[in-house]
């Protein structure tokens, strides 16, 4: 049996730095809080693998296309690349982990055809060597072709589907695969596919069979006519692929031009803010110049009114000796300071007064005189601004100009790729009509007796002992004896149904029934993917009545999965113990010490 191992999940986007993830040979186990992105790893996988969509999340913003490494068991190296919300995966026959604008070997789809080879379905089934096998239908006997999803759900088992009431073989939960799921279960443990019985039909069938292909003739030239060219696909393949790497090289572009203007427009701003500052700098100076020239003609003022004191006394004479202005006394019979005592005290207050003002006026147009200097300073400073802010929104111009025709023709690439996005969708849609009028037209005219049980005793008998091994090996409390209903695809371990467990005991039993069938499909050569995906196996399991997670059920379950032959991927919340495997990809998520916050580069 062939079979695929996972190397690698990484997501890139323009600019932006890469989520990645290495996978080990044989255990990876990824832990740590919630909201770190590991469940959106099982569902990037799943994707890549064909998956019909994804869910958004914030941390995924700006990134653009997932990228799942893959070994063959001859050693070569392949990447899958599907960029979000795609319907086509792209096939590189090398280990890439960077955006390319390369065009890749080839691109696929993601629905599955049997008329066509076309489609990431029958490609993977190709690499395990499972191509072409048949499934059961439905109770009529009508057949269908193996795909690829059928085998994802057994192998890829999101949180949700872990704990889900409903019997991992009928994995989808659509009552119209009930049948292809259990006829998958069947192939898988035994090996053998579904074989095709022809009969005739009758007349009302063959009546009905041909109002359905004419209905479906009129659909397809319908939705023929809504193509705007008549291109081919493969030549709208080809343009997508031009489209895509003109959008990558205009987007640099774009982007070096981009690079250059934030800086000058990060000056332009600065400048802004200086040249505001400068400015209320500047009024705040010419209010205190304005205020302080009152001042000095407050001062002047003073000073003129000191000087007609002085002259006035003076004129009058209080500031000469003589006879006493005051009494008419000559000099000779005055007493000693008779008249100076009356007047030096009038002479000396005018005289400081005057000086008082004089050195105050002096200090003030020395402070006024630096106002100016400060004022001149900031002016000649804010025209040197101007003249820079000049000359950067000349230089932004420049780039603008340089800007404006690349983004007119980035967005008619833009609009071109839309077109040729419809236009291959229109095809699309139109190889489905063709392949369910193809089915229609090919099949069975009479529905021959159809089994969906009929699974050979030995065989079940050995994959029931297969997971009451694994059950036992993790230390599961009670016997673990496991019975699997063909009639109902429901298991029971000790005698009662899955279905009636607690969700952590229902997670166990299918994180067990995934292990075993990887284990059964391996040691027997049965086709197989090679890998299983595990989220939240044993989070929500405890102990009859205990409170506590069950730390041996845990560490049991870690060390059981040494002994399996495949790769097998766990995602859970708590930690796993500190002996594994010392070969295991070991990643911790946001806890204490760990070198890594989340899936996604913070």
């Amino acid at each position: 049996m062939s079979s695929m191992t996972l190397l690698h999940l990484t997501i890139v986007g323009p600019g932006m730095q890469p989520a990645t993830v290495e996978f080990g040979d044989h255990l990876t186990v990824i832990y740590g809080a919630s909201d770190r992105g590991k469940s959106f790893i099982v569902e990037a996988i799943d994707y890549v693998l064909g998956a019909t969509k994804i869910k958004q999340i914030t941390e995924a913003e700006g990134y653009t296309h997932i990228l799942l490494g893959l070994r063959l068991d001859e050693g070569r190296v392949v990447t899958l690349s599907r960029s979000f919300d795609d319907t086509k995966v792209d096939i590189f026959s090398q280990d890439i982990r960077t955006l390319r604008a390369a065009p890749p070997e080839k691109t696929l789809a993601i629905k599955h055809s049997a008329k066509s080879e076309k489609n990431i379905s029958r490609y993977l089934l190709q690499l395990i060597g499972a191509d072409g096998r048949q499934l059961l239908k439905n109770q009529r006997g009508e057949l269908i072709s193996l795909s690829f999803r059928y085998l994802a759900h057994l192998s890829i088992i999101s949180e949700t589907q872990m704990a889900a009431p409903r019997s991992p073989v009928l994995a989808s939960g659509v009552p119209t695969s009930v049948t292809a799921e259990k006829s998958v279960f069947k192939y898988l443990l035994t090996g053998q596919d579904q074989h095709k019985v022809v009969e005739g039909a009758s007349e009302v069938e063959k009546k009905v069979g041909k109002g359905k292909i004419d209905l479906l003739d009129q659909v397809i030239t319908s939705t023929r006519s809504s193509l705007t060219t008549e291109t081919s696909e493969a030549e709208l393949q080809k343009r997508l692929v031009r489209v895509e790497m003109t959008l990558s090289e205009a987007s640099s572009s774009v982007g070096e031009l981009v690079s250059q203007r934030a800086p000058l427009l990060n000056q332009t701003r600065a400048l802004d803010e200086w040249g505001t500052r400068n400015r209320q700098r500047a009024r705040e100076v010419r209010t205190l110049i304005a205020r302080f020239d009152l001042l000095r003609r407050q001062y002047e003022s003073d000073l003129d009114r000191l000087e007609m004191v002085a002259e006035a006394g003076n004129l009058l004479g209080y500031f000469q000796t003589g006879p006493c202005v005051f009494c008419g006394a000559a000099p000779e019979h005055q007493q000693i300071g008779h008249q100076l005592d009356e007047t030096t005290s009038l002479q000396a207050a005018v005289i400081a007064e005057m000086r008082k003002t004089t050195e105050l006026r002096t200090d003030l147009l020395s402070t006024i005189e630096d106002l100016d200097g400060q004022l001149n300073g900031l002016d000649e400073e804010y025209a040197n601004s101007l003249d820079q802010t000049k000359r950067l929104n000349l230089a932004l111009g420049h780039i603008e100009a340089r800007l404006t025709p690349l983004r007119s023709d980035h967005q008619e690439d833009l609009s071109l790729r839309s077109t040729i996005q419809t236009d291959l969708a229109v095809h699309a849609q139109i190889q489905r009509l063709e392949d369910l009028k193809a089915e229609l037209s090919s099949a069975p005219e009479t529905p021959p007796p159809a089994r969906v049980d009929g699974i050979p005793t030995k065989d079940l008998h050995e994959f029931e002992l297969m997971i009451h091994r694994i059950l036992q090996s993790w230390q599961v409390p009670g016997d673990n004896l496991v019975h699997y209903d063909q009639s109902t695809a429901e298991i029971s371990v000790d005698g009662r149904a899955r279905t009636s467990r607690g969700k952590g005991m229902r997670s166990v039993i299918h994180a067990a029934f995934t292990a075993a069938l990887a284990q059964y499909a391996a040691t027997r050569g049965h086709p197989h993917p090679g890998f299983i995906v595990l989220d939240s196996p044993v989070l929500t399991y405890r102990e009859p009545g205990d409170t506590q997670l069950t730390p041996r059920v845990v560490e049991h379950f870690y060390k059981g999965l040494n002994d399996f032959e495949s790769q097998i991927i766990v995602i859970e919340n708590g930690d796993p113990p500190e002996d594994l495997d010392p070969d295991a990809a070991i990643y911790a998520f946001g806890t204490a010490g760990s070198d890594r916050a989340g899936f996604f580069p913070t």
